[in-house]
């Protein structure tokens, strides 16, 4: 297993930083590092470590977030008021459905079914836009009008919706029926608890990731349990990779909204603090985009 992570490691960085030179993203050369190491081509990666492509993807995930969350800036989405809400949840809506009608004509799926589909096609890679808005930011781009900040916060929520619809499409597709609840003598379908059930992700989601700020701030800054950046780093990851677990196990919040949540509110609560952990989590991200590149790659 360890030569194989090494293979992955190595590849991945050097062929990725082939790409950059080629003037191509360095994304395109670790894509194909996974093709060529994979069973596709060279089967070089034993089956230990394909096992473990969902833990290592929502390890790189986790980074990513975090890192988004971090570079976020208050003052600029307050000035976009309710722009980063439409990007949330317009252009994932129109894309799932849009897709599920193509399907329908391109390949005689019922609705459901393409709009199953829609959920999967619609859903973004963070690893893809987390960077590319932050290197907006450091260029400069958009920054006035807080561009990269309303796209990075519509992200994350239009994957909270992308994956709520897919998880009740999945179930109701599965089972064949849907299940309700009933309410002080009114009975809800899936359908119409839908956007409860969304408000109430997010919701959730913003207080975990607050709490967790405020958690961290008081071990890292107020006790003083750590002694330089690194270990500030380690217990900052390991919180929000707990967030994302116990979002698994309890699917009443979104983990990974609370992850960004708790980057954002740790810039609120100390500033210095988050600007330790940036740096932190920015060499993380140096492994985790080769890794999250290659576990994604055994996904599909």
């Amino acid at each position: 297993m360890l030569e194989n992570i090494i293979w992955i490691l190595v590849m991945g960085f050097f062929v990725g930083q082939i790409a950059r030179r080629l003037q191509i993203p360095a994304l395109v050369g670790m894509i194909l590092v996974g093709v060529l190491l994979g069973t596709q081509v060279g089967n070089v990666i034993s089956p230990e470590v394909l096992g473990e492509a969902k833990s290592l993807r929502m390890i790189a995930v986790m980074v990513i977030l975090m890192k988004a969350g971090l570079g976020l800036d208050r003052e600029k989405l307050a000035q976009q008021g309710t722009v980063a809400l439409r990007l949330g949840f317009l252009p994932a809506a129109c894309e799932a459905i849009a897709i599920a009608f193509a399907t329908m004509w391109l390949l005689q799926f019922d609705f459901l079914t393409g709009l199953l589909l829609g959920c999967i096609i619609g859903a973004e890679s963070p690893a893809v836009i987390v960077p590319a808005m932050l290197r907006l930011k450091s260029l400069g781009w958009g920054v006035t009008k807080g561009i990269p900040d309303a796209i990075l916060t519509g992200s994350a929520l239009s994957d909270v919706l992308l994956l709520l619809v897919f998880s009740l499409l999945l179930s109701f597709l599965a089972q064949g029926s849907a299940t309700g609840i009933t309410l002080f003598g009114i009975t809800l379908s899936p359908w119409q608890l839908l956007p409860l059930q969304i408000i109430i992700q997010i919701v959730l989601g913003v207080l975990m990731g607050w709490a967790s700020a405020r958690m961290l701030v008081s071990l890292l800054i107020k006790q003083k349990w750590t002694q330089n950046a690194v270990q500030d780093s380690l217990v900052a990851a390991s919180i929000a990779l707990w967030l994302v677990v116990l979002a698994e196990h309890i699917p009443v919040f979104s983990g990974y909204l609370a992850v960004m949540a708790m980057g954002f509110f740790l810039i609120e609560l100390d500033a210095p603090l988050a600007r330790r952990l940036r740096g932190g989590f920015d060499s993380l991200w140096t492994i985790a985009e080769i890794i999250r590149t290659y576990a994604t790659r055994k996904k599909r």
